[in-house]
């Protein structure tokens, strides 16, 4: 047996640029607008809890710094969101399946078939009021989910599901 490690050639590799991701959901820009406003009222709520119990934090300059600081944050956390959705993406081929997200730091997270062990569905309750559900995808030797789709509709959830499954029980050639 004769050993191989040809080098290959950067201009001769896929080009992730002519895949053409599938959107999210619209619903699913609702549910984390709503998942944001309940994680910063719990927030306010931490702070006015705060505010009346201890005296020391009902200075003017702490107030109007804190307001000024969690306004600040809750407008560009809203945006980001915002226009971070338009930019998230899941792609599925032949031999892998891809998942973009972010826009000022644009991620693409790619998860071989080969290497696929494990796939589950979930669904939290605002999810479920709009019939949607995300899909992690667990590959060899990790613990964690390497890739998470959010954003996808039950339906489609599953049916992802079901074609991986059947990709790792070899029921459809790699």
């Amino acid at each position: 047996m004769e050993f191989s490690n040809t080098q290959i050639e950067i201009r001769d590799l896929p080009a992730i640029e002519h895949v053409t991701f599938r959107s999210l959901k619209k619903e699913y820009l609702t549910v984390s607008r709503i998942s944001f406003v309940i994680s910063f009222l719990v927030i306010l709520i931490i702070g006015l809890v705060l505010f009346f119990l201890i005296d020391r934090f009902r200075t003017p300059v702490l107030i109007y710094s804190s307001a000024a600081v969690f306004i600040f944050l809750s407008v560009l956390s809203w945006v980001t969101t915002t226009i971070s959705f338009k930019y998230s993406g899941y792609a599925i081929r032949e031999k892998d399946i891809l998942f973009r997200h972010g826009w000022f730091i644009c991620k693409t997270r790619v998860a071989p078939l080969k290497r696929v062990q494990h796939v589950s569905v979930q669904s939290g309750p605002i999810e479920r009021k709009f019939g949607l559900a995300s899909i992690s995808i667990y590959t060899a030797g990790s613990d964690e989910a390497d890739l998470t789709i959010r954003g996808i509709n039950t339906e489609t959830a599953q049916q992802i599901k079901e074609w991986l499954t059947s990709q790792m029980n070899g029921e459809i050639n790699r």
